[in-house]
């Protein structure tokens, strides 16, 4: 429900299925924009721990608004995306401010603007802003290992129920598989060795496990690829 997927987020919104693998993987920074503006997604919601990239995602999103063209009538196509040039953005300012800034007011430059929220939290534990069966597709890219690591085993089983229940029926969760030499590397010295500990604990394993934990929340594997570095695999909410 990443934030505009910046990473180790977890993005939930209305985005089209077609969006191919590679866009998924190398806009994962920005996962957000990428369903907002290049595909037209009615609405999206980004989340992360940390709000200093929750931040950077607002003011992205910022950016990307004042530099893309209005349509010109009420018939017209949708924004033309990155139009106009960084440096109009620089001489003029931004047409729509970051959230954190100001409130964006609903101006008539604005209000066409898909719906994007950005919020910080632990997504794998209960909030102030879960929904039940609101989003029609939900990634989490780059996160669940260390949801995995930081919530043990029974923390992952709940955080995948709590993508089940915040899906519509029909709704479809999309992962990036972070295999088990992944994790592996994840505590090594240089990295996030405090999770040593933790991953010695852990019984569940991506390759084998994950698609029966799904299974067992209604999801069920439709489609994966592996053109990728990581698999990119899709459940689909029954």
């Amino acid at each position: 429900m990443g934030a505009a997927s910046v990473h180790n987020s977890v993005s939930a919104g209305r985005i089209p299925l077609s969006i191919p693998a590679t866009d998924y993987y190398y806009h994962r920074l920005d996962i957000d924009q990428l369903a907002a503006f290049d595909f037209h997604a009615a609405s999206v919601t980004g989340v992360d721990i940390d709000p200093q990239l929750v931040g950077q995602a607002e003011k992205l999103f910022a950016l990307r608004a004042s530099r893309a063209r209005p349509p010109t009538t009420a018939q017209a196509p949708a924004h033309v995306v990155d139009y106009f040039p960084m440096s109009a953005v620089l001489s003029h300012g931004y047409r729509i401010e970051p959230e954190s800034r100001v409130s964006r007011n609903a101006s008539t430059a604005s209000a066409r603007w898909p719906r994007v929220n950005f919020y910080s939290a632990d997504w794998a534990v209960p909030t102030a802003q879960d929904v039940a069966e609101d989003y029609h597709v939900i990634l989490a890219l780059s996160v669940i290992k260390w949801i995995h690591l930081e919530h043990a085993d029974q923390g992952l089983i709940a955080f995948f129920a709590k993508c089940s229940a915040s899906l519509k029926s029909g709704g479809h969760f999309i992962i990036e598989l972070q295999g088990w030499d992944s994790y592996q590397k994840a505590v090594r010295p240089n990295h996030a060795p405090h999770f040593q500990q933790a991953l010695d604990k852990l019984e569940l394993r991506p390759e084998t496990s994950f698609d029966k934990l799904l299974q067992d929340q209604g999801l069920h594997l439709c489609a994966s690829s592996d053109a990728l570095p990581r698999r990119i695999s899709v459940y689909r909410k029954v």
